[in-house]
């Protein structure tokens, strides 16, 4: 079943990119009215679950989501292309009052806030179920992996489990935190997401704490609180568990409170929190990233209060704008200096510079301390991210024979960009290329040299059997590639010598 979906997978790009096209129809219709907020949203309803559901994780590796049923053993699978769930072999394990999951190599692992003794793993590929002890004996929602590891939290504990060993490390105390009628740490049904070597957490269980685990320094740093909100409870709260890293804005997501329509948002570079309203009430739930051609959101669960389905599609507002410089040497080699500025006001991912090298340009080089470069004709350089205000830099190095040169790039990522008129950069270079110069005149040569941008040089005369004033030849062979403005100097014939 398994090997079926793997190739449904790749022979389902058609689908993506009509999926992507109705996405950014979507997207601009909202993006810029007057009063258009930076950040562009949008929620989609999806085909709802047969059953509450808990403890969502996606496969990076196929996008394809799977949650276990709320207060029970029934494992589900989500499959964005067709937009249907459908149901797996059940976990060993029953969930009880939520839970947390996370894949790791091929494999998702589910921690329950009531079960202080297993975690189940469910191997994707055989459809089957194993179970190993919880190190914490305590129940948790809060789990994450990175780097080989599963990482888990409870209270002030904080463990590192290595699965391919089954050897437990001890980590850094995460922060007590302070929220007024709260427990030191992280409570139960908080949330754990891995950006790069960093864990970012929230307390969870209507509480606001709020921390980032550094992993090479096995360290814990405080960050701002989560903003409380009064929905319907007598006391402003905090999110329930379940979170999510957006790569594409690069923010944590989290929802709540009990019940909840909030969505928080903290933008992992200005530091600073944000919210917006869920489509529908959710009580700790669960949210995981899908980073599927054409798909790229973040999909949510209502939780353990329905079963309703959504995704959010987040695209940043940025002004990407590249300007190009162009240095010529001898021998027709050109060095293009493109830079990739972002004007803000937000981030820019998945950012590509597009470069289709000029017609019988052979290319040399192309590099990027922040990228890769690679292709040709059409040369493609994938340059990550740029927060607002940075920039990008791409070198050229490319060989073209020809008098002139013109070369343009144009620069594309997943934000939406408010002023794509400034996409794109040319630049035009002009070479010297030594025309042909023998059995010329001195006028005819002088003006075939000034049409390939050379200038005409010292003329020398000296007696030979050519008709006296023909060009006998030049100082720079035919073909030669030079600098603009470059002199050849010509000797001409004084005719026989008598």
């Amino acid at each position: 079943m398994e090997a079926s979906l793997e190739g449904n997978f790749r022979g389902r790009v058609a689908l993506a990119a009509i999926a992507a096209v109705a996405l950014l129809g979507l997207l601009l219709a909202t993006a810029f009215a007057p009063s258009a907020q930076a950040r562009v949203e949008t929620f989609q309803g999806l085909a709802s679950s047969s059953v509450p559901l808990t403890a969502l994780a996606a496969d990076p590796t196929t996008g394809l989501v799977y949650a276990q049923e709320n207060e029970g053993k029934g494992f589900f699978r989500y499959d964005a292309y067709t937009n249907a769930w459908s149901e797996l072999a059940p976990s060993p394990v029953d969930s009880e009052n939520n839970g947390g999951a996370t894949y790791l190599g091929g494999k998702i692992y589910i921690a329950y806030t009531e079960n202080p003794d297993l975690l189940a793993v469910y191997d994707i590929a055989s459809n089957s179920w194993t179970t190993i002890d919880n190190p914490l004996e305590e129940g948790t929602a809060n789990i994450a992996a990175a780097g080989g590891k599963l990482y888990l939290t409870v209270d002030l504990e904080f463990v590192a489990i290595d699965p391919a060993t089954g050897n437990v490390t001890p980590l850094a105390n995460p922060p007590k935190f302070d929220p007024a009628g709260c427990d030191e740490g992280f409570e139960p049904w908080g949330g754990l997401q891995v950006d790069g070597g960093k864990i970012y957490g929230h307390q969870g269980n209507s509480c606001t704490g709020f921390a980032v685990y550094d992993i090479a320094a096995n360290n814990w740093v405080e960050l701002p609180l989560v903003p409380a909100v009064l929905e319907k409870g007598s006391s402003p709260e905090g999110p329930g568990a379940g979170s999510a890293i957006d790569p594409l804005t690069n923010t944590y997501l989290t929802s709540g409170p009990y019940p909840g329509k909030t969505l928080w948002r903290y933008d992992l570079e200005a530091g600073s929190w944000s919210t917006t309203k869920l489509p529908f009430e959710v009580e700790d739930n669960g949210m995981a990233f899908v980073g599927l051609p054409g798909f790229e959101s973040v999909f949510i669960i209502q939780g353990e209060i329905g079963n309703e389905f959504t995704r959010l599609t987040e695209r940043n507002v940025t002004d990407l704008a590249p300007s190009m410089s162009a240095s010529v040497r001898k021998g027709g080699r050109i060095t293009y200096s493109i830079q990739v500025k972002n004007n803000g006001p937000e981030r820019a991912t998945g950012i590509v510079l597009s470069d289709p090298l000029p017609k019988r340009g052979t290319l040399i080089s192309a590099v990027t301390p922040q990228g890769t470069c690679a292709g040709s004709p059409v040369l493609s350089c994938t340059l990550g991210a740029l927060p607002s205000g940075a920039a990008a830099v791409v070198t050229i190095k490319l060989k073209a024979p020809l008098r002139k040169v013109v070369n343009g790039v144009t620069i594309s990522s997943q934000a939406i960009d408010g002023t794509a008129g400034n996409n794109g950069a040319t630049t035009t270079s002009k070479q010297c290329v030594v025309p042909k110069l023998r059995t010329r005149s001195l006028k005819g040569a002088k003006k075939a040299l000034r049409s390939a941008n050379c200038k005409p040089g010292k003329v020398m005369r000296r007696f030979s059997g050519k008709a006296e004033g023909k060009v006998i030849r030049g100082s720079k062979k035919r073909g030669k590639v030079l600098p603009a403005g470059s002199k050849v100097k010509l000797i001409v014939s004084k005719g026989p010598k008598q």
